[in-house]
């Protein structure tokens, strides 16, 4: 649809209370570098932001935008209240919408994934902090 916009996650926040539904990082043990690792994404195993000790593996980045709309506006002046993630804990939307936003769309999900294989020194994660940060500050 043209002129359609979305956005998942935000990045004004700067605490975390809890998972995001949209987005999470898994830490990667050295032999899930190639593969990104298994299971779903953004699962109870995943943190909302960078986890807190070494990963030989590298972090995965997973950001899944909603997949739920309200069928009716193209866009919203916060570019989400248009659109919404599905009832429960997951981000994956399954079949199910909220009455509020009833209309299906394709599940769109973008991973990253970092390479931190020269940050593995636990010296770098004095006090259960990530050395490493988003360009916009959060860890």
């Amino acid at each position: 649809m043209a002129g359609f916009r979305m956005l998942a996650g935000d990045p004004t926040l700067r605490s975390k209370t809890g998972t995001s539904p949209g987005i999470c990082h898994r830490c990667l043990k050295a032999n899930e570098a190639i593969t990104g690792g298994s299971g779903a994404p953004c699962s109870s195993s995943d943190t909302a932001g960078f986890p807190t000790k070494p990963c030989p593996g590298g972090i995965r980045a997973t950001i899944i935008f909603p997949s739920c709309w309200d069928g009716v506006n193209l866009d919203s002046p916060d570019h989400k209240s248009h659109v919404a993630y599905a009832p429960g804990n997951s981000a994956l939307a399954g079949d199910k919408c909220p009455s509020t936003h009833p209309v299906r769309i394709p599940q769109v999900m973008y991973e990253i994934m970092f390479d931190t294989s020269k940050f593995t020194n636990p010296d770098y994660f004095k006090d259960g902090k990530q050395p490493l940060v988003y360009s916009f500050g959060d860890p």
